[in-house]
């Protein structure tokens, strides 16, 4: 038997064809068509899923800007808009919303707009958008911005309205020229436009500096355009002047503001005293009376004697008036006649730290000196330390400038501040003034300070009493809050002289124009009595009437004619000669104590061996000869001649009283000397002569030596 392998070649057709049978009968699917029907349909899912994926994706955004639109009007200076994004899902295929990316282009946008942020993105969120308009560089009327918005959908625009009206406060009340009395009250109006802030300062100005508040941050209802009104009540401390001026601005923005000038400010007299009376009567039978006369608040009252005649001034001998005509009674200012003035300046830590600018008090110093006249003496000291005693940086002076300039080199240079010795330093200055009271000579201390004192060895009664002593009137300045008021003010009054407060050093130049005006408040009634020795003694009555009020109380004195008769046909002259020598020269005043009548020449001799020269003073530093005729003659010889010798109304007054010439001497280097003088009588031919006080002589000519500086003994 033979067996053959079924897989033989004979046998493989026959057997594929077998299982193909086989298979058909059983519904058998060959592979590859089976892979066939298994990756179709995967790749018809895959398509259909990708189709699916392709077309789900997120909505686009969709720009929202509210508002379209901002209207700033003409007060707001900040305001915002929002961006949004708008868009929303919209279900299977839209399951979310992209964001929307926004950028404001800000080429182009006026330079008093600004904008934050610039860019963002946005989402669900808003974006706020903040705009801000700076008002101070806004021009006047409307203006008009587009903002454009650029977005990564589509673009937009915001449009900005801003409007600024012309800002403006304008006083209307007081008007230019006003007059406003002090004590009154007076009402301050303005109007102000929308933009003014609620609250006003309300300042006074005097030459263009602040000198006083007249009210801060003030509130006054307003509405789109208001008026205000606020009741000003004028201050006590304001002197009289018509350099005044109002300021009113915005209590929050001060370069907005307004002016009224000029204001006159005028001290109604509502009271008349007379202070400080001493006499000075003297040969030849001259009645004086020396007086300060104060107002209502004890301030200088100032006129012009030429404004004042005898209906307002009266004098009785006896409770009979005088006959103003043969008496020549006549009436002088402080211009007329010598003053001293010891300026005491505080240098201490005090003033320095809490005032910070010493200037302004050196300065205030500066101004009096430069208000006295050329006769008049000045002299300075100095306190700033404890160990070191006050310091003289000069002493009694015609020569102003050097006053000023021992003050700059003393405040210009370091000095080591410490603790107060301001009682010390007042007593310093008090004793540089004569011992022996001389009734020709109006002796002032003024002195600027804090009044702080915690190292003196002097006390405020020490100083009173030396001033009392030596005749001396204290005007004080006291500067600060902080400031000893009361014991200053004490020093004042008790001495005769005026206090005056001043708030800080900034205020302080102002208010020191008051102590100026004060010290300057001193007057001279002098007249020729008829009255014999064998008359026996005599009460002298004066009555001052100013602006319709008279002063109390009368000049009262009752005087003996035996202690003052002489011939009224015989002059007194006298020299002031500086004690110091300044600069190498010195200055010196010819003065005339009394003129007979008929006098309308003088003749005198200078027989200094240094170089000199001879001028007239003025009528504004009490000159009497201010128009005549000056003539230097060979060998030191001089005479002076009135206008016109043959015309009386030329003729110096009868009793005239003031100074008649200035001899500057130079090169002068020694610390004093003498120079010999003589005057010639000869010249009057109807009898008259002069002589100097206490030496009345029958001769012709008369001679003395002027003493210059300290005379070595």
């Amino acid at each position: 038997m033979s067996f053959k392998d079924e897989n033989s070649p004979e046998n493989t057709g026959k057997n594929v064809n077998k299982e193909t049978d086989q298979s058909k009968k059983a519904g058998y699917v060959p592979e590859k068509k089976r892979r066939k029907f298994v990756i179709i349909p995967l790749i018809l899912i895959f398509i259909t899923i990708l189709i699916i994926f392709l077309l789900r994706r997120d909505a686009l955004p969709i720009l929202e800007i509210s508002p379209a639109g901002l209207n700033f009007g003409n007060k707001a200076t900040e305001m915002e808009f929002t961006i949004k994004n708008v868009a929303k899902a919209e279900g299977f295929f839209r399951p979310g919303v992209k964001h929307l990316e926004f950028e404001i282009d800000n080429r182009g946008l006026p330079n008093w707009l600004t904008v934050k942020p610039t860019k963002g993105s946005v989402l669900e969120e808003s974006a706020k958008i903040s705009m801000k308009v700076n008002r101070e560089i806004l021009p006047y009327g409307s203006s008009m911005a587009e903002l454009k918005i650029l977005t990564n959908a589509e673009n937009g625009v915001v449009r900005i309205l801003v409007q600024k009206d012309e800002e403006k406060l304008t006083l209307i009340s007081p008007s230019a020229g006003t007059s406003v009395f002090v004590g009154d009250k007076k009402a301050i109006e303005w109007t102000a436009t929308a933009g003014v802030s609620e609250s006003v300062n309300i300042f006074l100005y005097s030459n263009g500096v602040n000198i006083g508040t007249i009210a801060e941050n003030y509130n006054f209802k307003k509405e789109e355009a208001a008026q205000g009104s606020f009741s000003w009540e004028v201050d006590d401390f304001i002197r009289e002047g018509n350099d005044y001026a109002i300021r009113i601005e915005d209590a929050n923005n001060p370069k907005l503001f307004d002016v009224i000038s000029p204001i006159k400010i005028i001290q109604p007299l509502r009271g008349l005293k007379v202070l400080n009376q001493t006499t000075d009567h003297q040969f030849p039978s001259t009645v004086q009376f020396i007086f300060s006369l104060r107002d209502q608040n004890n301030h200088a009252i100032l006129f012009d004697s030429d404004q004042v005649d005898w209906k307002n001034i009266k004098i009785w001998e006896n409770k009979s008036e005088i006959d103003y005509l043969e008496s020549h009674a006549l009436l002088y200012t402080q211009d007329d006649f010598q003053l001293q003035v010891m300026i005491v300046l505080d240098f201490s830590a005090s003033m320095y730290e809490t005032n910070e600018d010493i200037d302004k008090m050196t300065l205030s110093a500066k101004d009096l000196i430069d208000s006295l006249n050329e006769t008049h003496q000045v002299g300075v000291v100095e306190f700033h330390r404890p160990d070191k005693p006050p310091a003289l940086l000069h002493a009694f002076t015609t020569y102003k400038n050097a006053a000023k300039e021992a003050i700059d080199n003393f405040s210009y240079g370091k000095i080591y501040r410490d603790f107060s010795s301001c009682w010390d330093a007042v007593q310093t200055g008090l004793q540089q003034f004569p011992e022996k009271p001389d009734p020709n000579v109006f002796k002032t201390l003024v002195f600027l300070s804090d009044g702080f004192d915690n190292s003196s060895f002097n006390t405020p009664d020490h100083v009173i009493a030396l001033a009392k002593e030596r005749d001396v009137h204290i005007y004080v300045l006291g500067i600060g809050p902080g400031s000893e008021e009361k014991v200053l003010e004490t020093i004042a009054l008790e001495t005769g002289g005026t206090y005056i407060y001043s708030e800080n050093i900034n205020v302080l130049r102002e208010r020191f124009k008051q102590i100026i005006k004060d010290v300057k408040g001193q007057y001279k009634i002098k007249y020729i009595t008829p009255k014999k020795p064998e008359d026996g003694r005599f009460v002298v009555e004066s009555e001052i009437t100013y602006k319709g009020v008279t002063a109390t109380p009368l000049l009262h004195e009752e005087i003996d004619p035996s202690s003052i008769f002489g011939k009224t046909i015989e002059g007194i002259v006298r020299f002031s000669a500086p004690s110091v020598i300044k600069y190498h020269q010195a200055e010196i005043f010819m003065w005339c104590e009394h003129t007979p009548r008929y006098v309308n020449k003088f003749r005198f001799w200078i027989g200094a061996d240094k170089p000199y020269n001879v001028v007239l003073t003025s009528s504004y530093d009490g000159g009497l000869c201010q128009n005549w005729t000056l003539n230097k003659e060979a060998d030191g010889w001089y005479s002076l001649t009135s206008p016109d010798k043959t015309d009386t109304r030329y003729n110096l007054a009868f009793g005239a009283f003031g100074t008649i010439c200035k001899i500057v001497v130079t090169d002068i280097n020694e610390e004093g000397f003498k120079i010999p003088f003589k005057f010639d009588n000869s010249i009057y031919d109807i009898g008259q002569a002069f002589y100097e006080e206490g030496k009345m002589s029958q001769t012709k000519d008369w001679s003395t030596d002027i003493i210059v500086g300290n005379v070595a003994k």
